[in-house]
């Protein structure tokens, strides 16, 4: 199957190569680069912190060009939304990572649940007093599930934006007509920013009926839920929020 793949690189890369291992035509359509925004030295000091959030694997790309001027930051418990996120945190030498079980919404129920910190909420802000808070090494744009989450339970927490993911024009930098010639079969969708994404461009550039025949493999049914009407009737969610399980529904379609 020619399949087209939305993940922004290096993952898209990755994943095309997996696909041309399971005997499928991949071509890479990435809708967002990443641009990191932070540095380790944005951090409070590790004393400060009772546990980092991650809810991409982008989130770490902070400490791959500049390491932490306190190293004992490596040494705080790092809570990961799913296992491409832990690896992340163990690759940059984080020690203490908790995988979650793949949605936002799960990680903050475990992290509810867990109530280790019992100071009021900050609304984002690091707790006055020296008190430890949670912090959230979060992407833009996002959604706000976990703060809010964390703000309803009364959890402290703080946020760091890491990283900004900016929209790629294909319209003025690239043609994508060879891109949809042929059309592909299934589309992978990682996100629903890429589906929203996705969504437009293809209006504004005339695609529509490029993907009139084409299966939507999401991630999740969040990312279904935000494609339109007439691409949702032919959208599958993964039985599970990771890579295997988006590419095992691609098997299914055989």
């Amino acid at each position: 199957m020619r399949v087209l793949v939305t993940r922004p690189e290096p993952g898209g890369a990755r994943t095309a190569a997996r696909l041309v291992q399971a005997g499928h035509d991949p071509v890479l359509l990435p809708l967002f680069e990443t641009r990191v925004t932070a540095s380790p030295h944005n951090l409070p000091t590790a004393a400060r912190i009772g546990g980092l959030i991650a809810t991409s694997a982008r989130a770490f790309a902070l400490f791959e060009t500049d390491a932490p001027p306190d190293k004992a930051i490596l040494d705080i418990p790092v809570h990961a939304v799913g296992p491409a996120t832990a690896r992340a945190a163990r690759r940059v030498g984080f020690r203490d990572v908790h995988e979650g079980a793949g949605t936002a919404s799960d990680l903050a129920r475990t992290l509810i649940d867990r109530r280790t910190q019992q100071v009021p909420a900050t609304g984002g802000d690091v707790a006055e007093g020296g008190a430890k808070v949670l912090v959230y090494l979060a992407g833009m744009p996002r959604t706000p599930a976990i703060e809010d989450a964390l703000d309803d339970a009364g959890v402290a927490f703080s946020v760091v934006d890491c990283y900004e993911m900016i929209e790629i024009s294909y319209s003025t930098d690239i043609s994508i007509s060879g891109i949809f010639s042929p059309p592909p079969d299934a589309v992978l969708l990682y996100s629903a920013n890429a589906a929203r994404r996705l969504a437009a461009l293809a209006e504004a550039e005339g695609l529509g009926n490029r993907l009139d025949s084409a299966s939507f493999l999401c991630l999740s049914e969040a990312i279904a839920a935000e494609l339109p009407d007439g691409w949702r009737v032919r959208a599958i969610a993964a039985d599970h929020p990771d890579e295997d399980s988006l590419l095992a529904s691609l098997a299914a379609l055989g």
